[in-house]
């Protein structure tokens, strides 16, 4: 197998984007995250900064809607978190035609669920480790830290099991979960490039 295209969901604080980021420089693949934003906007033709205040949320689908002339996607009157969700499908399976690459979150392993090349990963972390990472990359207090972690997974696990009625973080839902707290991010981010490449070779079993 010469293309892989890795989807990585992740609890908030597990430190997700940055594995997925090394996972990439270590396979020489792109990486994709908040760059979905972007692309998603120039395929729906809605600001980048409106469609980055709805990213990986459902929340709001009943209250913020994209009229016709502003949206490319969808018809009059969808709400804007739905127009987000079609167009990141679209761009992820671009990205996906295009060759190797780790995309993380926007339930890419779901749009992408029958392509032979997914190799699915969840990362996850205990809740203190978590805590502690946000607390200090965020310069918060631990007690505001732990309502964002606590208020970020919430959103995240309701957005993908709204899309994908598949339970977020279920380990049957992904070829791979792993707790970044045992590995590190580095250590993370080497332990899966060598799974990944055992996959592109065939040799890995689920």
């Amino acid at each position: 197998m010469e293309t892989v295209i890795v989807t990585i969901g992740r609890q908030y604080g597990s430190g997700g984007h940055a594995i997925g980021a090394r996972l990439g420089e270590l396979l020489g693949i792109p990486c994709y995250d908040r760059e979905l934003i972007q692309l998603s906007s120039e395929k729906s033709g809605i600001e980048a900064g409106t469609l980055a205040l709805h990213d990986e949320r459902t929340s709001s689908a009943s209250l913020f809607k994209i009229p016709e002339k502003g949206n490319r996607i969808t018809d009059q009157g969808t709400p804007i978190v739905d127009t987000l969700f079609l167009a990141q499908s679209q761009v992820i399976r671009e990205l996906a035609q295009k060759g190797s690459c780790v995309i993380i979150g926007r339930c890419a392993d779901y749009v992408l669920q029958d392509q032979a090349e997914l190799f699915s990963v969840f990362v996850s972390a205990p809740v203190e480790a978590r805590v502690a990472r946000i607390a200090e990359r965020n310069h918060m207090s631990e007690s505001d830290a732990e309502m964002a972690v606590r208020k970020v997974d919430k959103q995240r696990r309701t957005y993908y099991e709204f899309y994908t009625d598949k339970e977020w973080g279920a380990a049957e839902s992904y070829k791979l979960t792993v707790d970044s707290s045992q590995f590190g991010i580095e250590g993370t981010a080497r332990m899966l490039e060598e799974i990944v490449r055992q996959f592109m070779e065939g040799g890995w079993e689920h």
